[in-house]
């Protein structure tokens, strides 16, 4: 295995006991290899990914290219790095440019909105929560307004529930703009809801409910 064929497998999470005689004897790798790995565990991570644009590859080849011919060495910020370094940071640079191309293709708007009253045990409270429908579940954005820090060996958590079955959103402790996520539809659990939970084993709702929708 030489370096190429190490570098492209540390990145592809394939590592095996083939990089690991390699990386025993290759001290250029070994200065390289926690790089390279920290590229793998980004490019793995599937939820920030969509298809590129053919331009992309094109322009990454590019480079490397450019790199290779310029006597091994690219300069970049007055500093000369090697081609196989510079091929790693031209994926690293792709994939900043996927993944905001990603985030930027995500809808602005939600798909529903809806108020959540306070109760008594919340003076002075109101909340609104947006909610985006996505494959893998419901994200969530609660915007809430006058509801006091959560007291020390407490948080609040929030409630998509559907009669006596209940799913957590996530916990908080303070109001503003919180961001939650639930897996499963909205649409199968009609009622939002926040109480005020004792950090402790259950895992149940408390009765000390300070925001609801209602059923």
């Amino acid at each position: 295995m030489n370096c190429d064929e190490f570098r492209a497998a540390v990145m592809a999470g394939e590592e095996s006991v083939s990089t690991d005689a390699h990386l025993e004897s290759c001290a250029a790798c070994r200065s390289h290899a926690r790089e390279l790995r920290q590229v793998a565990v980004t490019l793995a991570d599937k939820t920030l990914w969509e298809e590129a644009s053919p331009e992309l590859g094109d322009q990454i080849e590019s480079l490397i290219v450019s790199a290779a011919t310029r006597g091994g060495h690219i300069a970049v910020g007055g500093r000369r790095w090697s081609w196989a370094v510079a091929a790693v940071a031209a994926i690293a640079i792709a994939f900043v440019i996927v993944a905001g191309s990603f985030v930027a293709s995500r809808s602005p708007t939600p798909d529903w909105e809806i108020a959540m009253p306070a109760t008594g045990l919340a003076p002075g409270a109101s909340a609104t929560v947006s909610g985006w429908n996505e494959e893998a579940g419901t994200r969530m954005l609660l915007s809430v307004d006058g509801l006091k820090p959560a007291p020390p060996g407490f948080t609040y958590e929030m409630w998509l529930s559907d009669g006596p079955v209940h799913i957590s959103a996530g916990t908080f402790r303070t109001g503003g703009e919180v961001k939650l996520w639930a897996g499963v539809p909205r649409s199968d659990f009609p009622r939002l809801w926040v109480t005020l939970e004792p950090l402790d084993e259950d895992s149940s709702p408390s009765v000390a409910t300070v925001l609801d929708t209602g059923s």
